[in-house]
């Protein structure tokens, strides 16, 4: 039983290589797509790669990122290596797992059950943070420094989405959905993931800068349902500055345990539930073969070259 990471990643160099190190820590492989880093991200990546063969550079590319498209392309890539009863995770670079993939399955997950949701625990930059990187008492220098001791408060989020599957020859992935069809049946309990999305004022504002543009696309707003109202159209980094009396604000200490939570809005009512679990248990492979394929000659979506000149130029002055 193997565990494959599936980790796209754009102008992630500022924790990047946190990232690796922490999957490094429990995943057989990890598949990496740059959809075009304007900083040296990729560079990080193909040092670990020198250094350890489970780093897996796929390309870089200039290319819209889909939650459909791109990561089934990188499942479509890495299923060849895959073999029934591995598991394959989708990941991103602001994420780190509280409880490793494979202590998650073997403690916490039931053996009929083979799709795993995530429980983020949002960890947030404070408007005192800002006020301190301001004054110069924290700098781009407090990088080196692990995460998890520069952002200690988070909010729990309601929020959640599969995030672990047990893979089978037969799963089809293709560019239309965000996970694959008839993934299999739902854990009850939820995978607690620590996730920072605003790590300091420069890279929240690269990241705003960022997804506005790509935004701006008409081709690509048409992939995002009601994309008026998504984050990515932001392009004022101040907003996400969360105020030191937020109500529900907590404070996390350097590895210690995370508050559970009993939330079960992830999974349908019961009487639906026996349902997928007989389907889940007897009728997959059928199914399987009346879904629609991931097309051979497939590929995520490039970014027009005007698109990328105005990335380049805006991102620089960040």
């Amino acid at each position: 039983m193997r565990f494959y990471a599936l980790l796209p990643i754009r102008d992630e160099a500022d924790i990047i290589g946190q990232c690796l190190n922490h999957l490094l820590g429990w995943a057989d492989a990890i598949y990496v797509f740059d959809t075009g880093s304007a900083d040296n991200t990729w560079e990080i990546v193909h040092d670990f790669a020198s250094r350890d063969k489970r780093v897996v550079p796929l390309c870089k590319e200039p290319v819209f990122f889909s939650e459909t498209r791109l990561r089934g392309y990188m499942f479509h890539v890495a299923r060849q290596n895959m073999r029934n009863g591995d598991w394959f995770l989708r990941i991103d670079a602001d994420e780190f797992h509280h409880i490793h993939p494979p202590a998650f399955v073997k403690n916490w997950m039931r053996k009929y059950e083979t799709v795993a949701y995530h429980q983020y625990y949002d960890f947030r930059l404070l408007t005192s943070e800002v006020d301190a990187w301001n004054a110069g008492e924290e700098t781009l220098k407090d990088r080196q420094r692990p995460i998890e001791d520069r952002r200690r408060h988070y909010t729990i989020s309601r929020y959640s989405e599969p995030r672990l599957c047990r893979y089978r020859e037969t799963m089809q992935w293709p560019p239309t959905v965000s996970f694959p069809f008839n993934a299999g049946y739902v854990a009850r309990e939820r995978m607690p993931i620590r996730h920072y999305p605003h790590r300091d004022p420069v890279q929240l504002e690269r990241r705003c800068r960022l997804r506005a543009i790509m935004m701006s696309d008409e081709e690509n707003r048409a992939n995002w349902s009601r994309p008026e109202l998504h984050q990515w159209t932001e392009r004022n980094w101040k907003k996400f500055i969360t105020p030191d009396d937020l109500p529900g604000l907590k404070f996390w200490k350097s590895a210690t345990e995370l508050p559970l939570v009993p939330w079960t809005n992830h999974l349908k009512p019961p009487h639906m539930r026996t349902v997928q679990r007989l389907a889940h248990a007897f009728c997959l492979p059928v199914l399987d073969r009346l879904r629609p394929k991931f097309p051979d000659d497939e590929k995520p979506r490039p970014i027009p070259r005007i698109l990328v000149e105005q990335l380049q130029h805006e991102l620089s002055e960040a």
